[in-house]
């Protein structure tokens, strides 16, 4: 009878625990929407600004008459449409990642409705006061570490599963980290030929073609990265004492390096330098992937050893 209590009570536990993580990223979620909306209204202002600019430069006033008799109203066309560009793709990645966010929230309340989140805390209270009418009758030998071995056994469990969340993440952020880096090469390529030895309007045209799809590939990175660094998060979260998972630069990096990723990386040298900070990322990754398997492993025995101690009390 005691064993099937414990049974009961480390399934509820786990489902608490899927719970409030669950409740926990809605609200981080949450958050973050806030936080990226706000960026992306940003952009769309300077981009609306930006594009005045530019209109401007095709209206007479005598500002441009003299620039065009100095010759610099190329130079000042450029530059203008080079900062709108860079702005224009800043604001494309903003709403794809409040588009993308809202996708996940919703995603995360479907799941907290699910039929076996519904009244758990109502039935572990009742659970709870089986266990003390049970145990104001019985005293069984050892029950007290079968309780520590059952509660044990639920955080590994949780911290199982959590590391098995953060490790998927990361494959995912690595293949699309890895086609980025890919993609970026044949863009490099073609800007080699381009700039260098005058490749012609059809290998710009190819070029470009390149760094429409890498956008696109780096867009779904970011997000994949996204997740990898909340569910690490997630797994230093259970037990910070109970091991250390080596980040290195990696969550800095995630904070920080999709915001100029796209600045200007058409050019021949931004498109190395992007190459670069990608190859970096995804070694980043790896350290971290290489901590979260040496912690599955050491909870993997863990869950052996105690699996092992509960059947010794039931048989003894």
């Amino acid at each position: 009878m005691w064993s099937t209590f414990q049974q009961r009570q480390s399934e509820l536990k786990l489902l608490i625990n899927e719970q409030e993580r669950l409740q926990k990223k809605l609200a981080s979620l949450q958050t973050e929407i806030l936080e990226h909306t706000h960026k992306r209204n940003e952009l769309e202002s300077k981009l609306t600004k930006e594009q005045r600019d530019v209109a401007k430069l095709d209206e007479f006033s005598f500002s441009n008459v003299m620039r065009k008799w100095k010759g610099s109203q190329e130079d000042v066309r450029d530059q203008e449409m080079a900062e709108a560009a860079s702005i224009e793709l800043k604001w494309n990645e903003a709403v794809k990642v409040v588009r993308d966010l809202e996708v996940e929230s919703a995603n995360i309340r479907q799941a907290l409705a699910d039929v076996q989140f519904q009244d758990l805390h109502a039935n572990w209270q009742r659970l709870m006061i089986e266990k003390e009418r049970w145990l104001r009758v019985n005293s069984p030998q050892d029950k007290a570490v079968m309780e520590e071995l059952y509660d044990r056994k639920t955080v590994v469990q949780t911290m199982l599963r959590e590391i098995e969340e953060a490790r998927d993440a990361g494959s995912r952020a690595n293949v699309l980290l890895s086609k980025a880096i890919s993609q970026l090469e044949s863009a490099h390529n073609y800007s080699t030929w381009d700039t260098f030895l005058g490749g012609g309007m059809i290998v710009t045209a190819m070029k470009h073609s390149v760094i429409d799809d890498s956008e696109d590939t780096i867009h779904k990175a970011q997000m994949a990265l996204h997740r990898f660094r909340t569910e690490v998060k997630d797994v230093q979260a259970l037990e910070a004492n109970s091991f250390i998972v080596e980040r290195g630069e990696f969550i800095k990096m995630a904070d920080y390096f999709f915001d100029d990723i796209f600045s200007e990386w058409t050019i021949h040298s931004r498109i190395s330098k992007s190459q670069g900070n990608l190859q970096n990322t995804v070694k980043e990754i790896m350290k971290v992937m290489h901590s979260l398997a040496g912690n599955k492993h050491v909870l993997d025995a863990e869950l052996v050893d105690i699996e092992e101690r509960r059947k010794q009390l039931i048989e003894a």
